[in-house]
């Protein structure tokens, strides 16, 4: 047996410390180092009107010409930018909003214990270099060129798109996206050819037939010409008319580009809307994107809307509403959605042409030290530092039926009350929801048992009260033996040869990782002096996003939320309760195992940047609606109709809280490139 011990580079990176960050390759010149401090005839302050004296235009702010890059904060007023001081502009109630490319969300940054040492997180390394287009998600530089090796094309061969997965682009990869796609002097862009009136909705059963419209034809002719203008064809495996994997590919990295949460079986949707557009319109649309996140992070809000009730037919969505202690009721506002215009306004970037303007007129260094002095809507007054917060989970249609018919066919069962968790506040005696999200319970899986065999097996989620103890930034998942050992490895391009390594996108840290970008931990309380009981049940991440959305899909016991959403809800949540930063938890754990005759060495050397809440934040698990034949989980392995086991029972099953997570044994095929 030939003996090969292959250890992810992502161990280095993870295993370094904030200086070595200096380090780190050099950027693409769109997007420089984070860290870095502008040149000095780079780092002047854009041009400013000659004031000295507090300027009422700007909320009796004083423009100025002669401040060091880390004191600069802007202000749009009069058509032109300003700079002030940005402490002066926090002192007069304005919020700074981060425009740096060295920014990430709270759980990424590095922070102090209660004692003051400081405690790095080491995600923040990766996090930077994915956002920039730096780095890979082991840490390992990018490719430069052309994208799909095409000298001259729009993207980076490597650029990450990773919006969908909770990694927002920085402001400088968006500044090279608006340079690159800008229209010439005659307003045109170079897919001004593209023939848009013949894009329309296309499904794949109909283009993958011999037959085909000429409707059809022109649409997919269309479509290719949309895709080849974006750098993202001619993709290997794409015969050009061909509606094939290749071109299936290249949709997929076009809906990752423009956070769009389908998949690439058909043009419909968002996905049609989005092609329709022009490159600007769908690069101010990433810019909004990118805002929002900021403007969040900046505010401290969460309430998005998510909570209203539709309205009566053809009547707009009507919002829950709460007592104020003067007793006026009021509606609970969409927080994100005025933080958000607040900033795009202040800031004139409300349209394309506007977007564009601002970033031909900042020179790539700005982006290391610009921010933002918005002057954001005032807090609702249930806000405070410590909130009396607690989840609800309610799992909605439950079917305890084997995942197949009588006939062995793999059937799906509908609902039609799907998952939702909602996050409120207590104030005043009233119960206010802020969010509610879909969200995931556990159902049918494949289990791989000690016989070497695949089986179902049913992985429900606990009903009942729950807390959470510990939030966890960059979280990793321990694969238990029972994960198929092709979820441990990965294809992966090094230096130029394809080769073979540990899949660490499954078991993190990484927002492709099982817990995804942050987990909490579903836990009962000990009592008595009786330690706390874990089922290994989370509320996490995940970039199985389609697991959320589509209507038959389940997780392995865990409720997903989709990564961007669980960032911003556990930032939220850390920065509204009493915690304590525990920092990076040292685990060194390592494991060897064999697969296809090689040995693969997977090494875990922290289990991610904990925090603790104290006291711990109340989960209330609701058991939902049980819907079909059997009333009751299932207990055990089934078999798998139309596999061959060995002669004898079926294996019994362990129940480590680590299987709660599940491997995606290779993913999802359609979201594979």
């Amino acid at each position: 047996m030939r003996t090969c011990i292959l250890i992810s580079l992502l161990v280095l990176p993870l295993a370094g410390c904030p200086r070595d960050r200096g380090a780190e390759p050099a950027p693409p010149s769109a997007a420089p180092a984070p860290a870095a401090a502008p040149p000095a005839a780079a780092a002047a302050a854009p041009p400013a009107a000659a004031v000295t004296a507090a300027d009422p235009a700007l909320g009796g702010l004083r423009p100025r010409t002669d401040l060091p890059p880390e004191r600069r904060a802007i202000i749009a007023a009069g058509g032109a930018e300003h700079v002030v001081d940005a402490d002066e502009a926090r002192a007069a109630g304005r919020t700074l909003v981060d425009l740096r490319d060295d920014w990430t969300p709270y759980i990424f940054n590095d922070l102090t214990a209660a004692d003051g040492r400081p405690l790095p997180n080491r995600y923040r390394t990766i996090f930077l270099g994915l956002a920039n287009d730096r780095t890979d998600a082991d840490g390992q530089p990018l490719a430069r060129g052309g994208a799909a090796g095409r000298p001259g094309a729009a993207e980076p061969a490597a650029a990450h798109f990773l919006e969908v997965y909770g990694i927002p682009p920085s402001l400088g990869v968006l500044r090279a996206r608006f340079l690159a796609d800008a229209p010439d002097a005659t307003g045109r862009d170079r897919c001004s050819h593209v023939d848009r009136p013949s894009l329309r909705p296309l499904a794949a059963g109909a283009l993958e037939g011999k037959r085909r419209s000429a409707t059809d034809q022109s649409a997919l002719a269309a479509v290719e010409a949309r895709l080849a203008c974006e750098g993202l064809l001619p993709h290997a495996g794409h015969r050009a008319g061909a509606w094939d994997e290749g071109l299936r590919q290249a949709v997929l990295r076009f809906q990752r580009k423009h956070k769009i949460y389908q998949g690439p079986s058909a043009i419909r949707g968002e996905t049609l809307a989005a092609l329709r557009r022009t490159l600007v319109e769908n690069d101010h649309a990433a810019l909004v994107r990118v805002l929002t996140e900021r403007a969040v992070a900046a505010a401290d809000v969460l309430e998005d809307g998510s909570v209203d009730r539709p309205g009566a037919k053809g009547a707009a969505p009507t919002a829950p509403t709460w007592r104020a202690a003067d007793g006026t009721q009021l509606a609970v506002r969409n927080l994100v959605d005025e933080v958000s215009r607040a900033t795009l306004e202040q800031l004139g970037l409300t349209t394309p042409a506007a977007a564009l303007a601002f970033f031909q007129r900042h020179p790539a260094a700005d982006f290391a030290w610009l921010r933002a002095a918005v002057r954001m809507p005032p807090p609702p007054e249930y806000h405070s530092k410590e909130m009396a917060l607690e989840v609800e989970i309610d799992r909605g249609d439950v079917s305890y039926d084997p995942p197949f018919n009588a006939r062995g066919k793999r059937v799906y069962p509908s609902r039609t009350r799907h998952p939702q968790l909602t996050l409120f506040t207590r104030y005043r005696g009233q119960q206010i929801p802020l969010v509610k999200w879909r969200t995931t319970i556990g159902g049918w899986r494949t289990e791989l048992a000690a016989n070497g065999y695949e089986y179902y097996r049913y992985k429900g989620s606990d009903v009942g009260e729950r807390v959470w103890r510990h939030v966890v930034a960059a979280p990793v998942w321990v694969a238990p033996t029972s994960t198929p050992l092709r979820a441990l490895v990965k294809g992966k391009n090094v230096n130029g040869v394809w080769q073979t390594v540990v899949n660490y996108d499954e078991v993190g840290p990484g927002y492709l990782s099982a817990y995804g970008l942050v987990a909490a931990y579903n836990i009962v309380p000990g009592k008595g002096g009786k330690p706390d009981w874990d089922n290994g049940v989370r509320v996490h991440g995940s970039s199985e996003y389609r697991s959320i959305f589509d209507p038959a899909g389940y997780s392995h016991g865990c409720h997903r939320l989709v990564n961007h959403l669980a960032v911003r809800l556990f930032s939220f949540v850390l920065r509204h309760r009493r915690m304590t930063v525990d920092g990076e938890q040292n685990f060194g754990f390592s494991r060897d195992f064999l697969y296809k005759d090689h040995v693969y060495v997977l090494r875990l050397p922290t289990r991610g940047y904990r925090f603790a809440l104290d006291p711990p934040l109340p989960v209330h698990v609701l058991e939902g609606n049980i819907a079909g034949k059997v009333q009751q989980p299932i207990e055990g392995l089934v078999r798998i109709p139309g596999t061959r086991y060995p002669p004898g029972d079926v294996p019994s099953t362990s129940d480590k809280p680590e299987e709660r997570a599940g491997a995606a044994a290779g993913g999802d095929a359609e979201e594979e490139e």
